[in-house]
């Protein structure tokens, strides 16, 4: 039988590493910025084409700030992150993430040990460790 297992990814900071993260944190918030200048172009229109609905204006408002608000939120996570990225030293280990593998399972298997999480870690692009028997990671 397979059953499905998380697997924590992580990623060996390293020069090259680095400048990428870098690159796709300030894309990330260039794209957000875009986003904001949209939603601010899309209210203005849209108060213009409802100016006798004071009542839709200032709920369609409220609603562009929330959304305004959310995206600059992100927006200064990432400017966070940009900072930490500058402190850590190199061979420091980032999580990722997790991805879903497959697992075969038979009987009389110790359950507790398949279940023990699996790491996978990457360095510059290439899978350089798999490590059994970590944490588990929900």
């Amino acid at each position: 039988m397979e059953i499905i297992k998380k697997v924590v990814v992580k990623q060996i900071l390293t020069e090259n590493s680095r400048t990428r993260l870098k690159e796709q944190f300030l894309s990330k918030q260039y794209q957000l910025n875009k986003e904001i200048q949209q939603l601010e172009f899309v209210l203005h229109k849209k108060i213009k084409e409802n100016k006798n609905n004071v009542k839709y204006q200032t709920s369609l408002k409220e609603s562009f700030n929330r959304e305004v608000l959310r995206r600059k939120e992100k927006s200064r996570q990432l400017e966070l992150k940009l900072g930490q990225l500058d402190e850590l030293e190199l061979g420091s280990e980032l999580r990722e993430g997790t991805i879903q593998m497959i697992e075969q399972v038979e009987e009389g298997d110790n359950w507790e040990e398949l279940m023990k999480g699996t790491e996978i870690v990457i360095k510059d692009g290439v899978v350089h460790e798999i490590r059994q028997g970590g944490m588990e990671d929900d």
